[in-house]
């Protein structure tokens, strides 16, 4: 057997092989409440296990997290512009040209792991606790298969700069996800006790990647009696507890309505759960029901400075007067709540309070987002099936740094959140593990990895090395910005060999690395604990 050292941010493949010279060593930088990560790639394993042992000073390391990673195919490319190629164009910003297989999904391991084949990929990971010394510690990562062994270093450099905890005061982030299927593809009864319990896993795990914003979708809450719009109290309230508990803080009011018919140039919109067009007299009542039964919940359960409200996804020229009169409707009855959408088109100026535009849709129209945000607006933005090509996203063909720069451009450009429609929005006939590409309406397809970060493993839900990247991401923003406050220019300064925009960036973990030693000094000295 061989084994080597690799960063966690480089993509690993069932083909992948040890280097001629192992890495044997590997240095990693970390602020204290982040974590320390690093691969592990052996080959040529005789045994039916592997077993890994982590210390430190000779004592094993309990609070090491280690996981299998597992492959997942993808069946086609991610095209130009989005989606897959056969719709948008060849795209020469890929990693490898499909079909092939990449280690995406995370199974949690113990020491002792039964191996699956002569290759295997084990992520190790070490929290650092918030109140850590600062300093150097030098773990040592034994890998066995009852034949051979490895002994590896990893030195890890603690430093005093400390990351808020995910909550109020960290940086909004939200995934959608479908309580659906957290109960189906785990094999439970939707909101039974069982059901409960495996939220709390996914919030928990969602948590732990700096998610502090969730969401409670109008399909999950709200039903029709008799042709009226009814709000299961109990059920909401006993979900804001579960997700609070976890640690979030932020919650998003699931969507009053959506296009009319399905068309995606409907010029109007109908209201939730089979509901009349959302400007009609009926439509009107059926908000101002809905919304004065969310009204009596906020306010009775004191969640206003916490509640953001989706009205309807992604709006474009030919509904937005339609839309802009019904986000009108939704302020009048839930006066103080701020509305949020995907939200691309300047049509739409005066309606949302919080934009939510695709990244390269930002980049193109800045000066119309930022005239907004100097109006009072706040400005997220999101990426999905688009965009392709160079542009940052999180797709399974796109080198493992774009996730984690993510973070980066978000601190370059003082964007203020970040939402992803899929954290596990399978197809009803998908397998994840089986299948990453999936139709989409009529010709279109979903490019590998935009309907889901997170896999439905045995008895909860495993991470992916894309949601663990775009962690590490996320937390340097947090850092970045707390820099920025005091120092733009220093700030600034440390991203640009990094970043300059979401489609100029570095393809090197070596310089994101560099620059995130920079950055780890610059916050430990004015905090006066290196």
């Amino acid at each position: 057997m061989k084994a080597e050292l690799r960063d966690s941010l480089e993509w690993l493949y069932p083909d992948s092989t040890v280097s001629g010279k192992p890495l044997t060593t590997m240095k990693a930088d970390v602020a204290r409440g982040g974590t320390a990560a690093v691969n592990v790639l052996a080959t040529g394993i005789g045994g039916a296990r592997l077993r890994l042992d982590v210390r430190l000073a000779g004592r094993p390391v309990k609070e090491a997290r280690l996981y299998r990673l597992v492959d997942v195919p993808v069946e086609e490319n991610t095209g130009a512009g989005g989606f897959v190629e056969a719709g948008t164009g060849r795209n020469v910003h890929v990693t490898r040209r499909a079909p092939f297989r990449v280690y995406d999904a995370m199974e949690p391991a113990g020491k002792s792991i039964e191996t699956k084949g002569a290759t295997e990929a084990i992520c190790v990971q070490i929290p650092v606790e918030r109140k850590a010394r600062p300093g150097t510690r030098d773990y040592t990562i034994e890998a066995s298969d009852g034949k051979s062994a490895e002994r590896l270093k990893f030195r890890v450099k603690v430093y005093g700069a400390a990351l808020p905890e995910t909550g109020a005061g960290s940086w909004p982030y939200t995934n959608w996800f479908s309580y659906e299927l957290i109960a189906t593809r785990h094999g439970l009864k939707a909101w039974s006790e069982g059901h409960w319990r495996m939220l709390g896993k996914y919030a928990a795990l969602m948590v732990r990647n700096r998610q502090n914003v969730f969401w409670t979708p109008f399909q999950d809450v709200f039903k029709r009696v008799r042709g009226k719009l009814e709000l299961n109290r109990e059920r909401l309230r006993r979900i804001v507890k579960v997700f609070t508990g976890a640690g979030m803080h932020y919650i998003e009011g699931g969507h009053f309505a959506g296009r009319t018919g399905g068309e995606w140039n409907a010029a109007t919109f109908s209201t939730s759960l089979g509901g009349p067009p959302a400007t009609s007299v009926a439509g009107n009542a059926d908000i101002a029901g809905a919304a004065g039964q969310l009204m009596e919940e906020i306010e009775r359960n004191g969640w206003r400075g916490r509640w953001v409200q989706h009205v309807a996804d992604e709006p474009v020229a030919a509904n937005a007067a339609d839309y802009r009169i019904m986000v009108g409707m939704v302020h009048k009855y839930m006066p103080g709540i701020r509305v949020i959408d995907a939200t691309m088109d300047p049509a739409l100026a005066g309606s949302v309070n919080i934009w939510c535009p695709q990244c390269h849709e930002y980049q193109a129209h800045r000066k119309e987002f930022e005239a907004q945000r100097a109006l009072g607006d706040g400005v997220w933005f999101y990426t999905c099936c688009v965009p392709g090509g160079r542009w940052l996203n999180r797709l399974m063909d796109m080198e493992l740094l774009r996730p984690a720069l993510l973070g980066w451009a978000g601190a370059f450009y003082g964007l203020e959140g970040f939402l992803h429609w899929g954290l596990n929005h399978y197809r009803p006939e998908q397998d994840p593990f089986r299948e990453s590409v999936v139709r989409h309406g009529g010709r279109s397809k979903l490019p590998a990895g935009d309907t889901h970060v997170v896999y439905p493993g045995r008895e909860g839900p495993w991470s992916s090395v894309r949601l663990e990247a775009q962690r590490e991401g996320i937390e340097d923003l947090e850092l970045l910005n707390e820099l920025k406050a005091r120092d733009a220019g220093a700030a600034l300064e440390i991203m640009r060999p990094v970043v300059k925009g979401f489609d100029r960036y570095t393809r090197d973990a070596a310089v994101l690395r560099a620059a995130r030693k920079r950055l780890f000094e610059r916050v430990s000295r004015r905090a006066g604990k290196m």
